[in-house]
């Protein structure tokens, strides 16, 4: 278990040192944006990654919150379980997300996609229909050469094949930029 432990702080300590900051700046240029022009952001993934989704949620509607700075207005779409049944069984798994975004996307908002193949089909999906919506889209994926760093507006390439250290690098940053955005609106 010891070998098992340092093998995988050696990993994550290597992936995080290897991000693109460039992407991750952009990224926070771009939620920035969303807020100070009142625009939805729309996160997704699956497993996991939905449970990232939902603590970007929590960490930015909740966290970044301070005085009279603009709030942000952020939703995962995995985290209303009967629309998201309903519309599994109804239509199929691949459509519960971009049936949400037909309801609620408007042009500009931006829509980001957390997975670890990047492969995810509803994610896909949802990322085109985006595109289509003229949404700014944005894929925090693995290292698989994903079809969702193909059709994404921006692409942070997590250089990991291993799942769990991507759902962390997920979480990574969202805490990293959540809580700069706090210190920003702190000063």
């Amino acid at each position: 278990m010891k070998n098992f432990i340092n093998e995988y702080n050696k990993e994550f300590i290597q992936v995080i040192q290897a991000l693109d900051d460039q992407k991750m700046i952009e990224l926070y240029q771009l939620l920035e944006e969303a807020i100070s022009n009142e625009r939805n952001v729309f996160i997704m993934g699956n497993g996991g990654s939905s449970a990232s989704a939902s603590h970007w949620v929590c960490d930015f509607n909740k966290g970044i919150n301070y005085h009279y700075f603009p709030r942000i207005k952020m939703y995962s779409l995995s985290d209303n379980t009967p629309i998201f049944s309903a519309l599994g069984n109804d239509f199929s798994y691949d459509d519960v997300f971009i049936e949400q975004l037909k309801n609620y996307l408007t042009p500009d908002d931006l829509v980001i996609g957390l997975s670890v193949s990047g492969n995810s089909k509803n994610i896909v999906k949802a990322l085109k229909y985006a595109n289509e919506s003229n949404a700014k889209t944005y894929a925090i994926i693995g290292d698989y050469d994903g079809e969702m760093g193909d059709i994404s507006d921006h692409v942070l390439y997590v250089p990991s094949q291993n799942y769990g250290i991507v759902e962390d690098i997920h979480m990574y940053i969202c805490h990293v930029l959540s809580q700069y955005m706090l210190k920003v609106r702190k000063g």
